[in-house]
């Protein structure tokens, strides 16, 4: 009787928690778990190709995972080895959670891909990813209402008060960045390979120069209010309610298909210096307790080496690699031309848990500045001040 519940109980965890009560996963059997959607099909394409080569069974599987997913299903006889195409801000919770692999030196060079793109897949210094894709966010014109594409923030100003204006969502930072850098500014300091989480930049004198740009923009000119999120500038842009919006490769089939009149330059300079958005960067990386580590890279390394076409034409993904963006395919299309020269002067977010705790600090104080309730200055300085709170309780562990 024993025997038999102890044989039940077995099969339960094996069904419903897929630890597998002592089972192991195949040897030639490798899972890879994957964030990105559209792309599933190419993904398990490239997959079973590697796998015939190399005596693999590989499943590609999508899924948008948390770290504590992962680390619960890492644990499993069915579990993911490797994670390919998840958003390179989330890396550091992985790294931090001691959950990856670092990468093999001899895996890729850095010197072959987009400096932002090299950067994303770096943590405190050390290699943990493989870059796969960039994107980024440039300047979309509606064709029939803008004669001549403004070379500066100042110029498109000037032209967006009388011709409809600009729309993005200028409460987030991600959106906001670029004001902010070309001034001085910055989030955290970035030096050597590491950020330097104490050293804030959001205060100093070049963001206050943004911010106060910011603010005339909303109070002086008109052409934002916070009520505009980046769903909603998307609309009035595709019905051509505004001449400009800022947005990136995700936006060009709903353009093409509502026949949007558009056409997609670099993001004007501001202050006299180049416009530096940031690059969203789809990186790769291998569970620190598979044992399935060597085959994983492996297969990784074969899809960044052979997949970029296919990728690109299944999701608009642009390559990180520099020579896949010189594919004909790529070069030759003028949407693409005009992501790649922003990719390639642009950074990522900080690869740091910290970031995290910016977001709606952001947002709440760039519209407590267009309300009157702060000046741009006082917004900078309670940024600063309430993201070095916001860290110190997440690193306390409260």
């Amino acid at each position: 009787m024993k025997k038999g519940i102890i044989s039940m109980l077995c099969i339960a965890l094996a069904v419903g928690t897929l630890t597998g009560c002592g089972s192991k996963k195949e040897d030639n059997r490798l899972v890879i778990w994957t964030n990105m959607n559209v792309e599933v099909d190419t993904l398990q394409k490239y997959a079973d190709t590697w796998g015939e080569q190399n005596g693999y069974e590989v499943e590609v599987i999508h899924q948008s995972p948390s770290v504590q997913q992962f680390a619960q299903a890492v644990k499993s006889a069915e579990g993911p080895d490797a994670v390919v195409g998840i958003p390179n801000d989330q890396l550091a919770d992985y790294v931090n959670a001691g959950l990856t692999a670092e990468v093999p030196a001899e895996l890729y060079n850095d010197a072959d891909f987009s400096e932002a793109a090299v950067q994303a897949c770096y943590v405190d210094g050390k290699r943990y990813a493989a870059p796969l894709s960039v994107e980024t966010t440039a300047l979309f014109y509606n064709t029939d209402m803008v004669e001549k594409v403004p070379a500066t923030w100042e110029e498109l100003v000037e032209q967006a008060v009388e011709n409809g204006g600009v729309q993005f969502d200028a409460t987030s930072i991600y959106y906001d960045l670029g004001f902010v850098r070309a001034c001085g500014g910055y989030i955290f300091n970035y030096q050597n390979g590491a950020y330097d989480t104490s050293d804030i930049g959001l205060a100093n004198d070049g963001a206050v120069q943004a911010y106060h740009f910011l603010d005339d923009l909303c109070n002086r000119y008109g052409l934002i209010t916070a009520d505009v999120t980046a769903d909603i500038a998307r609309s009035n842009f595709q019905n051509g309610k505004c001449a400009y919006y800022i947005g990136g490769p995700w936006d060009i089939d709903g353009f093409t298909s509502a026949e949007t009149p558009f056409g997609i330059t670099e993001m004007p300079t501001f202050h006299g210096q180049a416009f530096v958005t940031p690059v969203g960067t789809q990186v790769s990386f291998v569970g620190k307790d598979s044992d399935k580590q060597e085959p994983a890279w492996s297969f990784i390394k074969y899809l960044i080496e052979n997949g970029a076409k296919d990728l690109y034409e299944a999701g608009d993904r642009i390559p990180a690699r520099l020579s896949d963006q010189e594919l004909e395919e790529i070069r030759e299309n003028a949407y693409a031309k005009a992501f790649i020269v922003q990719i390639n002067q642009g950074e990522p977010m900080p690869t740091v848990s910290e970031m995290g705790q910016l977001w709606s600090i952001h947002v709440n104080n760039i519209r407590s500045m267009w309300s009157g309730e702060q000046t741009p200055e006082e917004a900078a300085k309670n940024m600063v001040a309430q993201l070095e709170e916001a860290v110190e309780l997440m690193n306390s562990g409260k």
